[in-house]
């Protein structure tokens, strides 16, 4: 159980994506990173693999090239204009695919890039966490586009999504249950079997074979 106030939350959803990135990634692993404007976190995944690259949609929040990691400016929607087939490894990409117009586009270009073998780790709100679905008895359901989000999934979606793209094998996990955002966070790392439907994130495990 984690429970603070305002600087001290850590942001689980990150942690567990890393976490499984390190089971899957090794020393000679190309890896993509989808949505790789944050340097610090970019330089943390490249700790672990022989090459790593960044995918930017915006030139302007685009990074300059380090060390074993280069950037490459373009829209995850069309990745073969950017990327040949089969030549990822690990991709990896934190609250993007809720961002994207076309998500069954996005999903097939990524199976198209990964090697056979490769893996795929996406993380993403889900639509009906506590907080959610609290303000929506009285409020009634959010209507998309909402902010930046094109959509937010439910797990029944993740799944209907998952399995009209090319993909054959995945997996989506709940993350974390409770308050996990805004000053005050009260939250416990593992979902109970009762709550799952109330999980805050998906992490979504998608292999290619």
């Amino acid at each position: 159980m984690h429970l603070g106030y305002k600087n001290r939350r850590v942001d689980f959803h990150w942690v567990s994506l890393t976490r499984s990135y390190r089971r899957f990634v090794s020393s000679t692993s190309t890896v993509l990173e989808i949505g790789a404007s944050t340097i610090e976190s970019t330089r943390e995944l490249s700790v672990y693999c022989n090459e790593l690259i960044g995918l930017e949609l915006l030139p302007e929040r685009t990074p300059a090239d380090f060390d074993n990691v280069r950037y490459v400016t373009g829209d995850w929607q069309t990745l073969t204009r950017y990327l040949e087939p089969d030549t990822i490894d690990v991709a990896i990409a934190s609250h993007v695919m809720e961002h994207i117009p076309d998500d069954l586009r996005a999903l097939n270009e990524l199976f198209t890039v990964l090697k056979p073998g490769g893996v795929a780790l996406l993380s993403t709100p889900n639509r009906k966490r506590l907080t959610r679905a609290i303000i929506e008895l009285y409020r009634g359901e959010r209507e998309f586009p909402w902010w930046e989000h094109v959509r937010e999934y439910t797990e029944e979606d993740l799944i209907a999504l998952v399995e009209s793209s090319m993909f054959n094998n995945y997996m989506v996990l709940p993350l974390v249950f409770g308050l996990h955002g805004g000053p005050i966070f009260f939250y416990l790392e593992k979902v109970p079997d009762a709550f799952r439907k109330y999980a805050n994130f998906w992490e979504v495990q998608l292999f290619k074979e």
